[in-house]
Protein backbone atom coordinates (compact mmCIF):
# COMPACT_ATOMS: atom_id res chain seq x y z
CA UNK A 1 0.00 0.00 0.00
CA UNK A 2 2.86 2.39 0.82
CA UNK A 3 4.57 1.60 -2.47
CA UNK A 4 1.44 2.41 -4.46
CA UNK A 5 0.95 5.68 -2.60
CA UNK A 6 4.51 6.81 -3.29
CA UNK A 7 4.18 6.07 -6.97
CA UNK A 8 0.99 8.09 -7.27
CA UNK A 9 2.53 11.02 -5.45
CA UNK A 10 5.54 11.01 -7.76
CA UNK A 11 3.40 10.94 -10.88
CA UNK A 12 1.18 13.72 -9.60
CA UNK A 13 4.18 15.95 -9.04
CA UNK A 14 5.42 15.28 -12.54
CA UNK A 15 2.01 15.96 -13.92
CA UNK A 16 1.80 19.28 -12.07
CA UNK A 17 5.20 20.26 -13.42
CA UNK A 18 4.07 19.45 -16.94
CA UNK A 19 0.96 21.50 -16.45
CA UNK A 20 3.05 24.52 -15.39
CA UNK A 21 5.15 24.18 -18.53
CA UNK A 22 2.02 23.84 -20.62
CA UNK A 23 0.58 26.95 -19.01
CA UNK A 24 3.71 28.92 -19.86
CA UNK A 25 3.75 27.76 -23.47
CA UNK A 26 0.01 28.28 -23.83
CA UNK A 27 0.45 31.84 -22.56
CA UNK A 28 3.04 32.44 -25.29
CA UNK A 29 0.68 31.04 -27.88
CA UNK A 30 -2.09 33.29 -26.54
CA UNK A 31 0.13 36.38 -26.92
CA UNK A 32 1.04 35.31 -30.45
CA UNK A 33 -2.59 34.78 -31.40
CA UNK A 34 -3.54 38.14 -29.83
CA UNK A 35 -1.01 39.93 -32.03
CA UNK A 36 -2.25 38.07 -35.04
CA UNK A 37 -5.86 38.98 -34.16
CA UNK A 38 -4.92 42.66 -33.74
CA UNK A 39 -3.26 42.78 -37.14
CA UNK A 40 -6.15 41.03 -38.80
CA UNK A 41 -8.62 43.43 -37.14
CA UNK A 42 -6.77 46.46 -38.48
CA UNK A 43 -6.63 44.95 -41.96
CA UNK A 44 -10.32 44.13 -41.99
CA UNK A 45 -11.17 47.60 -40.62
CA UNK A 46 -9.36 49.33 -43.49
CA UNK A 47 -10.94 46.95 -45.98
CA UNK A 48 -14.37 47.66 -44.47
CA UNK A 49 -13.99 51.43 -44.83
CA UNK A 50 -12.92 51.00 -48.44
CA UNK A 51 -15.91 48.82 -49.26
CA UNK A 52 -18.47 50.95 -47.39
CA UNK A 53 -19.21 53.30 -50.28
CA UNK A 54 -19.47 50.40 -52.71
CA UNK A 55 -21.82 48.62 -50.31
CA UNK A 56 -24.16 51.62 -50.14
CA UNK A 57 -24.58 51.79 -53.90
CA UNK A 58 -24.88 48.04 -54.18
CA UNK A 59 -27.57 48.01 -51.50
CA UNK A 60 -29.69 50.51 -53.45
CA UNK A 61 -29.37 48.52 -56.67
CA UNK A 62 -30.02 45.25 -54.86
CA UNK A 63 -33.14 46.67 -53.21
CA UNK A 64 -34.49 47.86 -56.57
CA UNK A 65 -33.74 44.52 -58.22
CA UNK A 66 -35.30 42.64 -55.31
CA UNK A 67 -38.45 44.78 -55.46
CA UNK A 68 -38.76 44.30 -59.23
CA UNK A 69 -38.17 40.57 -58.86
CA UNK A 70 -40.80 40.32 -56.13
CA UNK A 71 -43.33 42.21 -58.26
CA UNK A 72 -42.66 40.02 -61.30
CA UNK A 73 -42.85 36.90 -59.16
CA UNK A 74 -46.17 37.97 -57.60
CA UNK A 75 -47.63 38.82 -61.02
CA UNK A 76 -46.49 35.50 -62.49
CA UNK A 77 -47.96 33.64 -59.52
CA UNK A 78 -51.31 35.43 -59.96
CA UNK A 79 -51.30 34.69 -63.68
CA UNK A 80 -50.65 30.99 -63.08
CA UNK A 81 -53.38 30.78 -60.42
CA UNK A 82 -55.86 32.51 -62.73
CA UNK A 83 -54.88 30.25 -65.60
CA UNK A 84 -55.19 27.09 -63.50
CA UNK A 85 -58.66 28.09 -62.27
CA UNK A 86 -59.81 28.94 -65.81
CA UNK A 87 -58.40 25.70 -67.26
CA UNK A 88 -60.09 23.71 -64.49
CA UNK A 89 -63.44 25.39 -65.14
CA UNK A 90 -63.12 24.89 -68.92
CA UNK A 91 -62.22 21.23 -68.45
CA UNK A 92 -65.16 20.66 -66.07
CA UNK A 93 -67.70 21.90 -68.61
CA UNK A 94 -65.99 20.03 -71.44
CA UNK A 95 -65.89 16.71 -69.57
CA UNK A 96 -69.52 16.86 -68.45
CA UNK A 97 -70.65 17.77 -71.98
CA UNK A 98 -68.88 14.66 -73.24
CA UNK A 99 -70.01 12.36 -70.44
CA UNK A 100 -73.69 13.24 -70.96
CA UNK A 101 -73.42 11.77 -74.46
CA UNK A 102 -75.95 14.20 -75.96
CA UNK A 103 -73.90 15.91 -78.63
CA UNK A 104 -71.65 13.23 -80.12
CA UNK A 105 -68.57 14.61 -81.84
CA UNK A 106 -69.90 18.16 -81.33
CA UNK A 107 -69.42 18.09 -77.54
CA UNK A 108 -66.18 20.13 -77.72
CA UNK A 109 -67.88 22.77 -79.88
CA UNK A 110 -70.80 22.93 -77.44
CA UNK A 111 -68.42 23.29 -74.49
CA UNK A 112 -66.53 26.07 -76.27
CA UNK A 113 -69.81 27.91 -76.94
CA UNK A 114 -70.78 27.63 -73.27
CA UNK A 115 -67.37 28.95 -72.17
CA UNK A 116 -67.82 31.95 -74.46
CA UNK A 117 -71.29 32.51 -73.00
CA UNK A 118 -69.80 32.49 -69.50
CA UNK A 119 -67.24 35.12 -70.57
CA UNK A 120 -70.01 37.29 -72.02
CA UNK A 121 -72.12 37.08 -68.86
CA UNK A 122 -69.04 37.82 -66.75
CA UNK A 123 -68.34 41.03 -68.67
CA UNK A 124 -71.99 42.13 -68.51
CA UNK A 125 -72.59 41.37 -64.83
CA UNK A 126 -69.17 41.32 -63.18
CA UNK A 127 -69.90 37.84 -61.80
CA UNK A 128 -66.96 35.47 -61.42
CA UNK A 129 -66.41 33.61 -64.70
CA UNK A 130 -65.31 30.38 -63.02
CA UNK A 131 -68.45 30.44 -60.83
CA UNK A 132 -70.58 30.86 -63.98
CA UNK A 133 -68.87 27.85 -65.57
CA UNK A 134 -69.46 25.83 -62.41
CA UNK A 135 -73.13 26.81 -62.69
CA UNK A 136 -73.16 25.58 -66.28
CA UNK A 137 -71.49 22.34 -65.26
CA UNK A 138 -74.23 21.66 -62.70
CA UNK A 139 -76.99 22.54 -65.18
CA UNK A 140 -75.47 20.13 -67.71
CA UNK A 141 -76.14 17.21 -65.35
CA UNK A 142 -79.90 17.63 -65.88
CA UNK A 143 -80.54 15.82 -69.15
CA UNK A 144 -83.85 17.44 -70.15
CA UNK A 145 -82.27 20.87 -69.85
CA UNK A 146 -78.84 19.85 -71.23
CA UNK A 147 -80.55 18.88 -74.51
CA UNK A 148 -80.75 22.59 -75.36
CA UNK A 149 -77.11 23.43 -74.54
CA UNK A 150 -76.27 23.50 -78.24
CA UNK A 151 -78.92 26.16 -79.00
CA UNK A 152 -77.87 29.79 -79.04
CA UNK A 153 -80.26 31.64 -76.73
CA UNK A 154 -82.06 28.40 -75.87
CA UNK A 155 -83.40 27.26 -72.52
CA UNK A 156 -79.95 26.30 -71.25
CA UNK A 157 -78.55 29.77 -71.95
CA UNK A 158 -81.60 31.35 -70.30
CA UNK A 159 -81.20 29.07 -67.26
CA UNK A 160 -77.53 30.09 -66.92
CA UNK A 161 -78.49 33.78 -66.96
CA UNK A 162 -81.40 33.15 -64.58
CA UNK A 163 -79.09 31.50 -62.01
CA UNK A 164 -76.81 34.56 -62.08
CA UNK A 165 -79.76 36.98 -61.83
CA UNK A 166 -81.21 35.03 -58.89
CA UNK A 167 -77.83 35.29 -57.10
CA UNK A 168 -77.73 39.05 -57.73
CA UNK A 169 -81.26 39.31 -56.31
CA UNK A 170 -80.20 37.58 -53.11
CA UNK A 171 -81.41 34.02 -53.81
CA UNK A 172 -78.20 32.22 -52.78
CA UNK A 173 -75.22 31.66 -55.07
CA UNK A 174 -75.42 30.95 -58.78
CA UNK A 175 -74.18 27.39 -58.17
CA UNK A 176 -76.88 26.76 -55.56
CA UNK A 177 -79.52 28.21 -57.84
CA UNK A 178 -78.34 25.93 -60.64
CA UNK A 179 -79.40 22.88 -58.62
CA UNK A 180 -82.88 24.29 -57.93
CA UNK A 181 -83.30 25.40 -61.54
CA UNK A 182 -82.07 22.09 -62.84
CA UNK A 183 -84.62 20.16 -60.77
CA UNK A 184 -87.47 22.44 -61.84
CA UNK A 185 -86.58 22.39 -65.55
CA UNK A 186 -85.76 18.69 -65.65
CA UNK A 187 -89.13 17.78 -64.08
CA UNK A 188 -91.42 20.84 -64.22
CA UNK A 189 -94.38 19.06 -62.58
CA UNK A 190 -92.58 18.11 -59.35
CA UNK A 191 -89.61 20.51 -59.48
CA UNK A 192 -91.45 23.80 -58.99
CA UNK A 193 -91.53 23.15 -55.24
CA UNK A 194 -87.72 23.50 -55.11
CA UNK A 195 -87.95 26.95 -56.68
CA UNK A 196 -90.73 27.98 -54.33
CA UNK A 197 -88.48 27.11 -51.38
CA UNK A 198 -85.83 29.38 -52.92
CA UNK A 199 -88.32 32.26 -53.09
CA UNK A 200 -89.47 32.08 -56.73
CA UNK A 201 -93.29 32.02 -56.90
CA UNK A 202 -95.70 30.87 -59.61
CA UNK A 203 -99.38 31.69 -60.07
CA UNK A 204 -101.92 28.89 -60.19
CA UNK A 205 -102.50 29.64 -63.86
CA UNK A 206 -98.75 29.36 -64.61
CA UNK A 207 -98.48 26.09 -62.68
CA UNK A 208 -101.46 24.66 -64.58
CA UNK A 209 -100.02 25.59 -67.99
CA UNK A 210 -96.60 24.22 -67.07
CA UNK A 211 -98.15 20.94 -65.89
CA UNK A 212 -100.25 20.59 -69.04
CA UNK A 213 -97.27 21.14 -71.33
CA UNK A 214 -95.09 18.70 -69.41
CA UNK A 215 -97.78 15.99 -69.41
CA UNK A 216 -98.21 16.40 -73.18
CA UNK A 217 -94.45 15.84 -73.60
CA UNK A 218 -93.85 19.45 -74.72
CA UNK A 219 -90.93 19.74 -72.31
CA UNK A 220 -89.14 22.65 -73.97
CA UNK A 221 -92.27 24.76 -73.92
CA UNK A 222 -92.82 23.93 -70.24
CA UNK A 223 -89.22 24.94 -69.48
CA UNK A 224 -89.71 28.18 -71.38
CA UNK A 225 -92.74 29.05 -69.21
CA UNK A 226 -90.76 28.34 -66.01
CA UNK A 227 -87.90 30.52 -67.22
CA UNK A 228 -90.28 33.29 -68.30
CA UNK A 229 -91.78 33.39 -64.80
CA UNK A 230 -88.31 33.61 -63.26
CA UNK A 231 -87.17 36.29 -65.71
CA UNK A 232 -90.29 38.31 -64.92
CA UNK A 233 -89.23 38.41 -61.27
CA UNK A 234 -85.38 38.70 -61.39
CA UNK A 235 -84.43 39.08 -65.05
CA UNK A 236 -81.61 41.59 -65.69
CA UNK A 237 -80.85 42.06 -61.99
CA UNK A 238 -77.19 41.08 -62.31
CA UNK A 239 -76.50 43.47 -65.21
CA UNK A 240 -78.46 46.29 -63.56
CA UNK A 241 -76.51 46.05 -60.29
CA UNK A 242 -73.07 45.79 -61.93
CA UNK A 243 -71.22 49.10 -61.87
CA UNK A 244 -68.33 50.07 -64.16
CA UNK A 245 -65.58 49.13 -61.70
CA UNK A 246 -66.95 45.59 -61.35
CA UNK A 247 -67.11 45.18 -65.12
CA UNK A 248 -63.55 46.50 -65.52
CA UNK A 249 -62.38 44.03 -62.88
CA UNK A 250 -64.12 41.21 -64.76
CA UNK A 251 -62.39 42.27 -68.00
CA UNK A 252 -59.01 42.31 -66.24
CA UNK A 253 -59.69 38.88 -64.77
CA UNK A 254 -60.40 37.52 -68.23
CA UNK A 255 -57.15 39.08 -69.45
CA UNK A 256 -55.24 37.43 -66.61
CA UNK A 257 -56.89 34.11 -67.40
CA UNK A 258 -56.00 34.27 -71.09
CA UNK A 259 -52.36 35.02 -70.28
CA UNK A 260 -52.25 32.53 -67.41
CA UNK A 261 -53.83 29.59 -69.27
CA UNK A 262 -50.74 28.69 -71.33
CA UNK A 263 -48.50 29.28 -68.30
CA UNK A 264 -50.64 26.97 -66.17
CA UNK A 265 -50.78 24.38 -68.94
CA UNK A 266 -47.01 24.47 -69.32
CA UNK A 267 -46.60 24.12 -65.55
CA UNK A 268 -49.02 21.19 -65.48
CA UNK A 269 -47.12 19.46 -68.28
CA UNK A 270 -43.85 19.44 -66.29
CA UNK A 271 -45.40 18.71 -62.89
CA UNK A 272 -45.17 14.87 -63.22
CA UNK A 273 -41.49 15.10 -64.17
CA UNK A 274 -40.86 17.51 -61.29
CA UNK A 275 -42.55 15.21 -58.78
CA UNK A 276 -40.57 12.26 -60.15
CA UNK A 277 -37.38 14.28 -59.80
CA UNK A 278 -38.24 15.19 -56.20
CA UNK A 279 -38.92 11.53 -55.40
CA UNK A 280 -35.60 10.52 -56.91
CA UNK A 281 -33.79 13.35 -55.13
CA UNK A 282 -35.09 12.48 -51.64
CA UNK A 283 -32.33 9.92 -50.85
CA UNK A 284 -29.68 12.30 -52.14
CA UNK A 285 -31.11 15.14 -50.07
CA UNK A 286 -31.06 12.90 -47.00
CA UNK A 287 -27.44 11.99 -47.69
CA UNK A 288 -26.60 15.67 -48.14
CA UNK A 289 -28.24 16.46 -44.80
CA UNK A 290 -26.29 13.70 -43.05
CA UNK A 291 -23.08 14.92 -44.67
CA UNK A 292 -23.76 18.48 -43.48
CA UNK A 293 -24.29 17.27 -39.91
CA UNK A 294 -21.15 15.12 -40.14
CA UNK A 295 -19.07 18.17 -41.17
CA UNK A 296 -19.62 19.74 -37.76
CA UNK A 297 -19.74 16.47 -35.83
CA UNK A 298 -16.32 15.46 -37.15
CA UNK A 299 -14.77 18.86 -36.48
CA UNK A 300 -13.62 19.03 -40.11
CA UNK A 301 -15.53 22.18 -41.07
CA UNK A 302 -12.44 24.41 -41.09
CA UNK A 303 -10.38 21.80 -42.93
CA UNK A 304 -13.11 21.40 -45.56
CA UNK A 305 -13.43 25.14 -46.16
CA UNK A 306 -9.66 25.66 -46.31
CA UNK A 307 -8.96 22.71 -48.61
CA UNK A 308 -11.86 23.72 -50.85
CA UNK A 309 -10.65 27.32 -51.13
CA UNK A 310 -7.08 26.27 -51.88
CA UNK A 311 -8.19 23.78 -54.52
CA UNK A 312 -10.67 26.20 -56.10
CA UNK A 313 -8.07 28.98 -56.26
CA UNK A 314 -5.46 26.70 -57.79
CA UNK A 315 -7.90 25.33 -60.35
CA UNK A 316 -9.00 28.87 -61.26
CA UNK A 317 -5.40 29.90 -61.85
CA UNK A 318 -4.82 26.76 -63.92
CA UNK A 319 -7.97 27.44 -65.96
CA UNK A 320 -6.92 31.02 -66.69
CA UNK A 321 -3.40 29.88 -67.59
CA UNK A 322 -4.69 27.20 -69.95
CA UNK A 323 -7.15 29.66 -71.50
CA UNK A 324 -4.40 32.23 -72.05
CA UNK A 325 -2.09 29.69 -73.73
CA UNK A 326 -4.92 28.32 -75.85
CA UNK A 327 -5.95 31.83 -76.93
CA UNK A 328 -2.40 32.68 -77.96
CA UNK A 329 -2.12 29.42 -79.89
CA UNK A 330 -5.49 29.95 -81.57
CA UNK A 331 -4.49 33.49 -82.54
CA UNK A 332 -1.35 32.17 -84.19
CA UNK A 333 -3.37 29.53 -86.00
CA UNK A 334 -5.81 32.23 -87.15
CA UNK A 335 -2.94 34.18 -88.71
CA UNK A 336 -1.79 31.04 -90.51
CA UNK A 337 -5.30 30.36 -91.77
CA UNK A 338 -5.61 33.97 -92.91
CA UNK A 339 -2.60 33.58 -95.22
CA UNK A 340 -3.86 30.21 -96.42
CA UNK A 341 -7.20 31.80 -97.32
CA UNK A 342 -5.41 34.64 -99.13
CA UNK A 343 -3.49 32.05 -101.16
CA UNK A 344 -6.78 30.35 -102.03
CA UNK A 345 -8.25 33.64 -103.24
CA UNK A 346 -5.14 34.28 -105.33
CA UNK A 347 -5.34 30.82 -106.87
CA UNK A 348 -8.97 31.41 -107.79
CA UNK A 349 -8.20 34.81 -109.29
CA UNK A 350 -5.58 33.26 -111.59
CA UNK A 351 -7.92 30.68 -113.14
CA UNK A 352 -9.50 31.32 -116.57
CA UNK A 353 -12.84 29.93 -115.29
CA UNK A 354 -13.12 32.71 -112.74
CA UNK A 355 -12.55 35.49 -115.25
CA UNK A 356 -14.78 33.84 -117.82
CA UNK A 357 -17.55 33.59 -115.23
CA UNK A 358 -17.06 37.19 -114.15
CA UNK A 359 -17.13 38.31 -117.82
CA UNK A 360 -20.41 36.51 -118.44
CA UNK A 361 -21.86 38.05 -115.27
CA UNK A 362 -20.82 41.57 -116.35
CA UNK A 363 -22.21 41.04 -119.87
CA UNK A 364 -25.47 39.74 -118.35
CA UNK A 365 -25.74 42.85 -116.18
CA UNK A 366 -25.08 45.08 -119.25
CA UNK A 367 -27.71 43.28 -121.34
CA UNK A 368 -30.25 43.50 -118.52
CA UNK A 369 -29.62 47.26 -118.26
CA UNK A 370 -30.18 47.77 -122.01
CA UNK A 371 -33.36 45.66 -121.86
CA UNK A 372 -34.61 47.78 -118.96
CA UNK A 373 -34.00 50.98 -120.91
CA UNK A 374 -35.77 49.61 -123.99
CA UNK A 375 -38.81 48.64 -121.95
CA UNK A 376 -38.86 52.08 -120.38
CA UNK A 377 -38.59 53.76 -123.78
CA UNK A 378 -41.48 51.61 -125.04
CA UNK A 379 -43.65 52.89 -122.22
CA UNK A 380 -42.54 56.52 -122.66
CA UNK A 381 -43.43 56.73 -126.35
CA UNK A 382 -46.93 55.55 -125.45
CA UNK A 383 -47.73 59.23 -124.86
CA UNK A 384 -47.26 59.82 -128.61
CA UNK A 385 -49.96 57.36 -129.61
CA UNK A 386 -52.68 60.04 -129.95
CA UNK A 387 -50.48 61.89 -132.50
CA UNK A 388 -49.84 58.70 -134.46
CA UNK A 389 -53.55 58.03 -134.58
CA UNK A 390 -54.21 61.64 -135.63
CA UNK A 391 -51.86 61.38 -138.64
CA UNK A 392 -52.90 57.83 -139.50
CA UNK A 393 -49.59 56.29 -138.44
CA UNK A 394 -51.00 53.98 -135.74
CA UNK A 395 -49.80 50.79 -137.47
CA UNK A 396 -46.28 52.13 -137.82
CA UNK A 397 -46.32 53.24 -134.19
CA UNK A 398 -47.43 49.77 -133.05
CA UNK A 399 -44.71 48.18 -135.17
CA UNK A 400 -41.98 50.31 -133.61
CA UNK A 401 -43.27 49.58 -130.11
CA UNK A 402 -43.45 45.86 -130.87
CA UNK A 403 -39.90 45.81 -132.25
CA UNK A 404 -38.55 47.52 -129.13
CA UNK A 405 -40.33 45.07 -126.82
CA UNK A 406 -39.16 42.04 -128.81
CA UNK A 407 -35.60 43.34 -128.69
CA UNK A 408 -35.87 43.75 -124.90
CA UNK A 409 -37.18 40.19 -124.59
CA UNK A 410 -34.24 38.86 -126.63
CA UNK A 411 -31.80 40.77 -124.44
CA UNK A 412 -33.47 39.32 -121.32
CA UNK A 413 -33.04 35.78 -122.64
CA UNK A 414 -29.40 36.41 -123.53
CA UNK A 415 -28.76 37.97 -120.10
CA UNK A 416 -30.34 34.97 -118.37
CA UNK A 417 -28.11 32.62 -120.36
CA UNK A 418 -25.04 34.70 -119.43
CA UNK A 419 -25.97 34.62 -115.74
CA UNK A 420 -26.50 30.86 -115.88
CA UNK A 421 -23.11 30.32 -117.52
CA UNK A 422 -21.45 32.64 -114.99
CA UNK A 423 -22.99 30.64 -112.17
CA UNK A 424 -21.67 27.37 -113.60
CA UNK A 425 -18.17 28.80 -113.97
CA UNK A 426 -18.04 30.53 -110.57
CA UNK A 427 -19.68 27.77 -108.52
CA UNK A 428 -16.46 25.70 -108.09
CA UNK A 429 -14.64 28.84 -106.92
CA UNK A 430 -17.38 29.63 -104.42
CA UNK A 431 -17.33 26.06 -103.13
CA UNK A 432 -13.55 26.16 -102.78
CA UNK A 433 -13.72 29.40 -100.79
CA UNK A 434 -16.47 28.04 -98.54
CA UNK A 435 -14.46 24.85 -97.92
CA UNK A 436 -11.33 26.87 -97.12
CA UNK A 437 -13.20 29.07 -94.62
CA UNK A 438 -14.76 26.02 -92.95
CA UNK A 439 -11.33 24.35 -92.66
CA UNK A 440 -9.88 27.55 -91.22
CA UNK A 441 -12.54 27.74 -88.52
CA UNK A 442 -12.13 24.07 -87.64
CA UNK A 443 -8.33 24.37 -87.47
CA UNK A 444 -8.52 27.37 -85.13
CA UNK A 445 -11.05 25.57 -82.93
CA UNK A 446 -8.93 22.39 -82.83
CA UNK A 447 -5.81 24.36 -82.00
CA UNK A 448 -7.52 26.07 -79.08
CA UNK A 449 -9.01 22.82 -77.73
CA UNK A 450 -5.77 20.82 -77.98
CA UNK A 451 -3.67 23.54 -76.41
CA UNK A 452 -6.16 24.00 -73.58
CA UNK A 453 -6.34 20.25 -72.91
CA UNK A 454 -2.55 19.70 -73.04
CA UNK A 455 -1.50 22.69 -70.93
CA UNK A 456 0.23 21.54 -67.77
CA UNK A 457 -0.99 22.90 -64.44
CA UNK A 458 0.63 26.13 -63.34
CA UNK A 459 -0.10 25.08 -59.74
CA UNK A 460 0.09 21.38 -58.93
CA UNK A 461 -3.27 20.36 -57.45
CA UNK A 462 -2.61 16.64 -56.91
CA UNK A 463 -1.74 17.11 -53.24
CA UNK A 464 -4.67 19.50 -52.75
CA UNK A 465 -7.04 16.98 -54.28
CA UNK A 466 -5.74 14.24 -51.97
CA UNK A 467 -6.09 16.56 -48.99
CA UNK A 468 -9.63 17.48 -49.99
CA UNK A 469 -10.51 13.82 -50.60
CA UNK A 470 -9.10 12.77 -47.23
CA UNK A 471 -11.14 15.48 -45.51
CA UNK A 472 -14.30 14.31 -47.25
CA UNK A 473 -13.59 10.69 -46.25
CA UNK A 474 -13.12 11.68 -42.61
CA UNK A 475 -16.45 13.52 -42.75
CA UNK A 476 -18.13 10.48 -44.30
CA UNK A 477 -16.69 8.31 -41.56
CA UNK A 478 -18.47 10.53 -39.02
CA UNK A 479 -21.87 9.81 -40.58
CA UNK A 480 -23.67 7.47 -38.13
CA UNK A 481 -24.60 4.05 -39.52
CA UNK A 482 -28.23 3.27 -40.21
CA UNK A 483 -30.03 2.12 -37.07
CA UNK A 484 -31.78 -1.28 -37.09
CA UNK A 485 -33.85 -1.15 -33.91
CA UNK A 486 -33.46 -4.25 -31.71
CA UNK A 487 -30.10 -5.28 -33.21
CA UNK A 488 -28.59 -2.00 -32.08
CA UNK A 489 -29.75 -2.58 -28.52
CA UNK A 490 -28.42 -6.15 -28.44
CA UNK A 491 -25.08 -5.10 -29.81
CA UNK A 492 -24.81 -2.29 -27.29
CA UNK A 493 -25.65 -4.65 -24.43
CA UNK A 494 -22.93 -7.13 -25.45
CA UNK A 495 -20.18 -4.54 -25.77
CA UNK A 496 -17.75 -3.99 -22.87
CA UNK A 497 -16.67 -0.51 -21.80
CA UNK A 498 -13.53 0.60 -23.60
CA UNK A 499 -10.53 2.28 -22.03
CA UNK A 500 -10.53 6.08 -21.92
CA UNK A 501 -10.03 7.56 -25.38
CA UNK A 502 -7.19 9.77 -24.22
CA UNK A 503 -5.24 6.73 -23.04
CA UNK A 504 -6.14 4.37 -25.86
CA UNK A 505 -5.32 6.95 -28.48
CA UNK A 506 -1.86 7.70 -27.16
CA UNK A 507 0.07 10.71 -28.25
CA UNK A 508 -0.03 9.90 -31.96
CA UNK A 509 -3.54 11.24 -32.58
CA UNK A 510 -3.89 14.86 -33.69
CA UNK A 511 -7.12 16.76 -33.03
CA UNK A 512 -9.06 18.36 -35.88
CA UNK A 513 -8.54 21.84 -34.47
CA UNK A 514 -4.80 21.29 -34.23
CA UNK A 515 -4.71 20.01 -37.81
CA UNK A 516 -6.56 23.11 -38.98
CA UNK A 517 -4.19 25.40 -37.08
CA UNK A 518 -1.19 23.60 -38.60
CA UNK A 519 -2.65 24.06 -42.07
CA UNK A 520 -3.29 27.77 -41.56
CA UNK A 521 -0.25 28.90 -39.52
CA UNK A 522 2.27 26.05 -39.60
CA UNK A 523 3.24 23.59 -36.87
CA UNK A 524 5.04 26.15 -34.69
CA UNK A 525 1.74 27.73 -33.67
CA UNK A 526 0.64 24.42 -32.15
CA UNK A 527 3.98 23.16 -30.85
CA UNK A 528 3.30 24.05 -27.22
CA UNK A 529 -0.15 22.51 -27.24
CA UNK A 530 1.07 19.35 -28.93
CA UNK A 531 4.00 18.83 -26.57
CA UNK A 532 1.85 19.42 -23.50
CA UNK A 533 -0.79 17.08 -24.87
CA UNK A 534 1.89 14.41 -25.34
CA UNK A 535 3.26 14.83 -21.80
CA UNK A 536 -0.21 14.70 -20.24
CA UNK A 537 -1.14 11.63 -22.25
CA UNK A 538 2.08 9.81 -21.32
CA UNK A 539 1.59 10.49 -17.57
CA UNK A 540 -2.00 9.31 -17.66
CA UNK A 541 -1.00 6.17 -19.54
CA UNK A 542 1.68 5.38 -16.94
CA UNK A 543 -0.83 5.85 -14.11
CA UNK A 544 -3.24 3.56 -15.94
CA UNK A 545 -0.58 0.89 -16.52
CA UNK A 546 0.69 0.99 -12.91
CA UNK A 547 -2.76 0.61 -11.40
CA UNK A 548 -4.14 -1.83 -13.95
CA UNK A 549 -2.85 -5.17 -12.51
CA UNK A 550 -2.33 -4.63 -8.77
CA UNK A 551 -4.55 -7.43 -7.58
CA UNK A 552 -7.56 -6.72 -5.45
CA UNK A 553 -8.59 -3.09 -5.45
CA UNK A 554 -8.50 -1.73 -1.82
CA UNK A 555 -11.45 -0.04 -0.25
CA UNK A 556 -11.78 3.65 -1.15
CA UNK A 557 -11.02 4.72 2.45
CA UNK A 558 -7.74 2.82 2.52
CA UNK A 559 -6.64 4.11 -0.87
CA UNK A 560 -7.15 7.72 0.16
CA UNK A 561 -6.03 7.92 3.79
CA UNK A 562 -3.22 5.35 4.06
Amino acid sequence: MAKLTALLTLNTAGFQSALKTAKSETSGLKNSMAGMSSGASKGFASMGSAMKSVAKGTAVVAAAVAAAGAAIGALTYKLILSGEAANSADARVRNIAKSMGLFGDQSDAVAERLNNLADKIELQTGADGNAIQLTQAKLLTFKELANTADELGGNFDRATQAAVDMAAAGFGTAEQNAVQLGKALNDPINGLAALRRSGITFTEDEKAKIKALAESNRMHEAQALVLAAIEKQVGGTAAATADASVQIKAALNQGFEEVGKPLAAALASITPQFLEFVEMAKPKLAEAGQFLVAIFRSGEALNLVWSSLKLAFAQSVNFLWATLRATIAATGQYIVEYFKTAVTYFQILTTPEFWSGMGNAIIGIFLSAISFLQKGFSEIIEVARPLAELFGKEDAFNGIQKTIRESAAILDEDAAARFSKAGDLLEPAAQKIAQRLAEAGENVKTRFSETFANTAEAIDTSGMKREFGDTVERIKAAIPPAKTGKQIGMAAASEKPAAPAVIAGGSGQLGSFAQSMNMLFGRSANAGLLEENKRQTDWLKKIHDNTKNRGTTPEPGEAVFA
